[in-house]
């Protein structure tokens, strides 16, 4: 081969090679960024219902996105969570034994800037925090 021919030929794989990996590093940085601004925040659903109680069935959804979260047992000391992607409201519906409740388990105006929202079920109520340690029943059981 022809030694001009060779340089140009080790120039167009040297090329490819460079343009392949500045393409996956660019793939790999927008999937961190996506995944990155697609979290909002994660809501956690703890059951401290007494214990030896009934299991409480809990359903999440976001209607402005139809997102239906499914339907989950939670025992006591369960915690169920869920990244939170969109700025839209999500409430949550709960049976438990003879009482039912439903209540916005993500508010974007009250929820977004704090990153992880907690809600504690007790026989008593559902108590909001944001870190986990202070406490604030915003609704309570009912039964009909």
């Amino acid at each position: 081969m022809h030694p001009r021919k060779r340089n140009i030929h080790k120039m167009t794989t040297r090329s490819c090679f460079l343009f392949l990996a500045l393409a996956w590093s660019f793939i790999i940085i927008a999937i961190a960024f996506e995944k990155h601004d697609n979290h909002l925040a994660v809501v956690h659903v703890i059951s401290a219902l007494p214990n030896n109680s009934e299991p409480m069935r809990i359903q999440c959804t976001s209607p402005r996105t139809g997102t239906n979260l499914g339907e989950y047992t939670l025992y006591v000391g369960d915690d169920y969570q869920w990244n939170v992607t969109h700025k839209s409201l999500h409430y949550c519906e709960a049976i438990w034994e003879r009482w039912f409740a439903s209540w916005h388990a993500f508010q974007p105006r009250r929820d977004v800037s704090h990153g992880t929202v907690y809600w504690l079920v007790k026989h008593n109520g559902f108590f909001l925090s944001w870190d986990n340690s202070s406490w604030v029943r915003k609704e309570s059981w009912q039964t009909e």
